[in-house]
């Protein structure tokens, strides 16, 4: 009985870090200085970057929020934060497109 307990501990431990990283925090609230909050899905994104995380951490957005710099819509159109990839050719542009992120 007791050599069942450690394969059904093992697999209970790790299923959180397999199936798409769901482990992590869906809905994140971003706070953009000059714009407003945008709730940002990682699930959303994970799924167009198929769970590539190291393609915006830490080089975009470190892990550890308070380590990020203040976004703006000026730094973004400039290519930082978000307008890394909202360029308007990898996904949509950042410039004059508020209702795509930002509430109405």
């Amino acid at each position: 009985m007791k050599a069942l307990w450690l394969p059904a501990l093992v697999l209970l431990l790790l299923a959180p870090f397999s199936s798409q990283a769901r482990w992590i925090k869906d809905k994140v609230l971003y706070t953009v200085a000059d714009a407003g909050d945008v709730e940002f899905s990682h699930y959303r994104h994970l799924e167009i970057l198929g769970n590539n995380c190291p393609s915006c951490h830490n080089d975009l957005f470190h892990i550890v929020t308070t380590k990020n710099p203040e976004a703006t819509m000026k730094s973004m159109e400039e290519g930082k934060s978000c307008g890394a990839c909202h360029d308007g050719n990898k996904a949509f542009t950042v410039a004059d497109n508020c209702d795509a992120c930002h509430a109405p």
